[in-house]
């Protein structure tokens, strides 16, 4: 029995090779194949090969005007509402919320928040009732503060986990931006957590320290902590489409700083973080209104040709990608077809 097993391998390797090396050269083909076709697969909405690999290329904003701002204020979260800025400062014993008169910087009416809180972003939202409710972050006091918007006479509190950086409302959600690469969605009305999240890339890259966000045109605009560029994303799927280029902001504040003696960490501009939008700013056309920490004046640019209007959903970008690709091989096809005529 153990002479006859010794030999059954050889035996059954050698048929395997004589008998079988055909139908094993086809199942392979067979396979590889089928794994071809499923590499080659893109569902739809998905990104074509290679697409979502690309790095989002870069605008230098255009300055079409400038306002007076604050040059204390530690700007944290910034928006314009029926004419007047909204604004929540940072800094501990400096923080606050406050209504400010675009044209002259002026504030118009102000609250302090109390020393152990850290003030961070602001926005708008909706409560269950459907009234507007000024909604502060904290940075690390684990707490969301409601506000009246006329008064900012202070409403209630929410639990908030983890960090707070900035915050966004459209509708019934609430986009939060905690200092990573990664959005919270909450709901508006509750400011509960969904459970949803918001993965934001440049390509592949994460784009981590996203902090004061805005909504624009149906696009999320977002400030990147210490970095003089704002980030324009896409809310279907996380994707940088545009960085807007900020270098000719700075360039200009250090000038005026300069002039005015106002260097060093405690008196200069810091960083770039205060996104308002103004629809009706540039003759109708819109503008973005950016300013950042100790910033002496707002800056209002032009609005790039890809936020006057909404993004297209992924699911239509990635048909049209590849109707495009559909139309360029038969165009490719006909030319051919004529040159042989």
């Amino acid at each position: 029995m153990t002479h006859s097993g010794r030999h059954s391998g050889p035996h059954w390797a050698h048929s395997a090779h004589s008998g079988g090396a055909h139908s094993g050269g086809r199942r392979g083909a067979a396979l590889f194949c089928v794994l071809l076709c499923i590499l080659a697969y893109v569902p739809p909405g998905a990104p074509a090969l290679g697409a979502s690999l690309s790095r989002a290329p870069a605008e230098a904003v255009r300055v079409i005007a400038r306002q007076p701002h604050d040059p204390t204020a530690f700007t944290q979260g910034f928006l314009l509402r029926r004419g007047v800025y909204y604004e929540s400062t940072g800094l501990y014993g400096q923080s606050s919320v406050r209504r400010v008169d675009p044209a002259t910087g002026r504030v118009l009416a102000l609250r302090a928040l109390p020393a152990p809180i850290f003030g961070e972003g602001l926005d708008l939202c909706r409560d269950e009732n459907g009234r507007e409710r000024l909604v502060q972050l904290t940075w690390r006091q684990g707490i969301m503060l409601t506000y009246d918007p006329q008064t900012l006479t202070p409403k209630d509190s929410r639990p908030l986990r983890g960090e707070g950086w900035g915050l966004a409302c459209r509708g019934g959600e609430a986009v939060l931006s905690d200092g990573t690469d990664t959005l919270r969605i909450l709901d508006a009305r509750t400011l509960r957590e969904t459970g949803r999240s918001l993965r934001v890339r440049d390509g592949g890259a994460p784009v981590p320290r996203i902090n004061e966000l805005e909504w624009v045109n149906g696009w999320l605009v977002a400030n990147i902590w210490q970095e003089d560029r704002v980030a324009v994303i896409r809310p279907d799927n996380g994707q940088v489409a545009l960085w807007l280029n900020l270098s000719v902001l700075r360039r200009e504040l250090a000038e005026s700083a300069d002039k005015a003696g106002r260097t060093g960490r405690q008196n200069g501009p810091e960083a770039a973080n205060g996104v308002a939008y103004d629809p009706d700013a540039d003759g109708g056309r819109g503008a973005l209104l950016l300013t950042g920490k100790r910033w002496d004046r707002v800056f209002a640019v032009a609005l790039p040709e890809l936020l006057r209007r909404p993004p297209r959903s992924a699911s239509a970008q990635g048909a049209g990608a590849r109707g495009a690709s559909a139309r360029g091989a038969s165009a490719r096809g006909a030319s051919a077809r004529g040159k042989a005529r």
